[in-house]
């Protein structure tokens, strides 16, 4: 490449520098351009040592291991995404430790059937098992864009998905309303009675219950404000942090119905009663809400209250589908229920709840029946 003479020397005398176009580790094209040099040999040989050293960093790292770029691909992700995800990756890393002794250029089909092996003995369902093997396609894929290993695609390729032919997907346990009035009927704890309620009525998750204040109620709109959540290094009470919420749909405002409006107002007005109580506090938590729900103290007193009132237990993320399921059959608007729900997109509703949608299909029979009779 030629080497340059500025009109525009230092005060020393030095006017001889270089430029370069490059790709870079993601293929994308750079340009350097050289600090100044007193001769043209310095400026040749300064670069050939820039251009000996951008090879250098593009070689293949022949050494380089699973385990290596899973260092690697965490450490850029850290501050790329959220905490959860974050906790997630952590908790993946002992399912792909397996692997990581082996090289990136060796690994081939023989090590992820393997490894398939290994974690189909695990007590993961299939989901979870998926979930890992979606991980793994991502540290791969980062090897692949950042350090050149295509070799890794190829294999990548044949790496197939978990899959039980003899499971059925589950479709989801909800509470029809007189399930639900028996199951509230059986609380007397106020606290719990209005996490219910707004599960219910509201389809919150259980991470966005957690995280409600009471700042986030509007009382004179009769609307609460779903803008974050709280998650748990355990399902205990320790080690609670915000975080952002699952998708930016699922930011929200949602209106109340009466029945959970007016338990909450009292729950509020006591609550507001406590010493140095403001409205920082979290509406579900202990001690009128210092502190926020603790999850597994939820789940506890879920079981016993569905016991107690003689009804089918389900999880607490079953209050949110039986939100969903209370809209469906209530004639609302797939749209709507979307909305309402926080869902990413209409697909998502679609998939997640097709099965409540199709018992509701004898109706446009009934419908077009209705309308030939007209004719």
């Amino acid at each position: 490449m030629p080497i340059y003479k500025s009109d525009n020397p230092t005060k020393d005398g030095r006017a001889y520098f270089f430029k370069v176009s490059y790709k870079d580790k993601l293929c994308n094209v750079k340009k350097y351009v050289s600090k100044k040099y007193a001769t043209k040999t310095e400026a040749k040989d300064a670069e050939r040592k820039f251009m000996t050293n951008i090879k250098e960093k593009d070689k293949v790292p022949s050494k380089m291991t699973i385990g290596d770029l899973w260092k690697n691909w965490y450490e850029y992700q850290y501050d790329k995404v959220r905490i959860s995800t974050r906790r997630g990756y952590a908790h993946t890393k002992k399912y792909v430790e397996p692997l990581f002794s082996v090289k990136c250029s060796d690994f081939n089909e023989f090590h992820f059937e393997e490894w398939k092996k290994l974690i189909n003995k695990s007590n993961l369902n299939y989901i979870s098992k998926n979930d890992k093997l979606k991980v793994l396609r991502a540290c791969l894929n980062y090897g692949v864009k950042h350090y050149q290993l295509t070799g890794l695609l190829r294999t990548m390729s044949m790496m197939t998905k978990f899959e039980n032919p003899g499971e059925l997907k589950k479709e989801q346990l909800v509470y029809t309303p007189d399930e639900f009035n028996k199951f509230l009927d059986a609380e007397d704890d106020p606290r719990y009675r209005i996490l219910w309620l707004t599960l219910y009525y509201c389809g919150l998750r259980i991470g966005e219950a957690r995280g409600l204040q009471w700042k986030d109620i509007n009382w004179e709109t009769k609307t609460l404000w779903v803008n974050k959540q709280i998650q748990s290094i355990d399902n205990f009470g320790s080690n609670w942090f915000f975080c952002d919420l699952k998708t930016r749909t699922s930011n929200r405002k949602l209106s109340m119905c009466d029945a959970l409006y007016n338990e909450l107002k009292a729950y509020y007005d006591r609550a507001s009663q406590y010493t140095n109580f403001n409205d920082e506090f979290f509406c579900f938590g202990k001690d009128f809400g210092v502190v926020p729900l603790v999850y597994a103290n939820a789940r506890l007193r879920k079981n016993a209250i569905a016991k107690k009132a003689n009804v089918k237990q389900i999880r607490l993320h079953d209050f949110r589908h039986s939100c969903a399921s209370l809209l469906i059959h209530s004639g609302a608007p797939i749209t709507m229920v979307s909305k309402y729900m926080g869902h990413a997109s209409l697909t998502e509703t679609m998939n997640t709840y097709a099965h409540m949608l199709g018992t509701d299909l004898q109706g446009i029979s009934e419908l077009i029946n209705k309308i030939n009779e007209e004719k």
